[in-house]
């Protein structure tokens, strides 16, 4: 009796176990290509215990494979977005710009670059609070709406914006450079890029100015600093967005990752005769600032 019991016992558990996996729901997690980065990520992602997650290459699963939540990282596979079959799809690791161009009721996102806020306010800490003219040469005019919305939150800057014309984009951001003190580049892939990277800063080093730049790679290639997210930072986001869909049913809204560091090249900051403070130190100032 007691061995017919235990098994019993045992039955339920294993019933209990399997019911709980059964009731998670399948993460359809598509990825542009294979490569030590994504793979990280993916695997972060996977390891939760809220959702099963599904893998695939630069594709959508097979019909009778798909899951119930779509999610789709990089500017590359935007355009799944537009897939019927999923209730809710997330898109991560894009750029807000782009992600505006596919943007549903069905879908959100988790963006790759970082709102201008915490650039402006890494401006301050590098600068010391300093009176300083900051320029921001943009297409889009979501820049300028968004400038004309914290630009009193930084009473020490004098904060100018100039709407780039497509025909002339280098000599509109040289303007912008020799009138200014500071550039702060946005996050608009066709202004800021690998062909134009070089133009920019020859002319910033010529007018002593100093670039913020919109990523790693400009830093890396010249510019003074910027604010950036580690792969850990991010995926803890990604995942506490899935979470709170699923608990919730409701789909959060597109955002920048919560928590970010600070690069600065070093030998730029020399080169032009400053003395900044650590990475971490600068990071620390902005998140006391309360900047999201």
């Amino acid at each position: 009796m007691i061995k017919l019991l235990h098994g019993l016992f045992i039955a339920t558990l294993l019933f209990s176990t399997l019911a709980y996996s059964d009731e998670r729901k399948i993460v359809d997690l598509v990825l542009p290509t294979k490569n030590v980065e994504l793979d990280t990520l993916s695997q972060k992602i996977t390891d939760n215990p809220y959702f099963i997650v599904h893998t695939y290459t630069n594709k959508l699963p097979e019909e009778q494979n798909k899951g119930n939540i779509l999610v789709v990282v990089s500017d590359k596979l935007l355009p799944l977005l537009t897939e019927k079959e999923y209730n809710a799809k997330f898109a991560f690791y894009v750029n807000s710009n782009e992600y505006l161009k596919f943007e549903t009721d069905e879908t959100t996102a988790l963006f790759s670059d970082q709102p201008l806020s915490r650039q402006l306010s890494l401006i301050k800490a590098i600068t010391e609070n300093k009176d300083i003219q900051v320029g921001i040469a943009y297409k889009n005019k979501k820049y300028k709406s968004e400038i004309d919305g914290i630009m009193e939150n930084y009473p020490s800057m004098t904060i100018t914006s100039e709407k780039i014309d497509d025909l002339n984009v280098i000599r509109s951001i040289n303007k912008t450079i020799q009138n200014n003190d500071v550039l702060l580049s946005t996050s608009e892939n066709d202004i800021y890029n690998s062909k134009t990277v070089r133009s920019i800063l020859l002319s910033s080093y010529r007018h002593q100015t100093l670039v913020i730049g919109p990523t790693e790679g400009f830093v890396t290639a010249g510019a003074l600093g910027t604010v950036f997210s580690t792969t850990d930072q991010y995926t803890q986001d990604i995942v506490s967005m899935l979470k709170n869909y699923l608990d919730t049913n409701i789909l959060p809204k597109p955002q920048y990752p919560s928590m970010f560091n600070v690069k600065i090249n070093y030998s730029v900051a020399e080169s032009l005769g400053l003395i900044i403070p650590s990475e971490k130190e600068l990071s620390s100032k902005i998140i006391i600032e309360g900047v999201k």
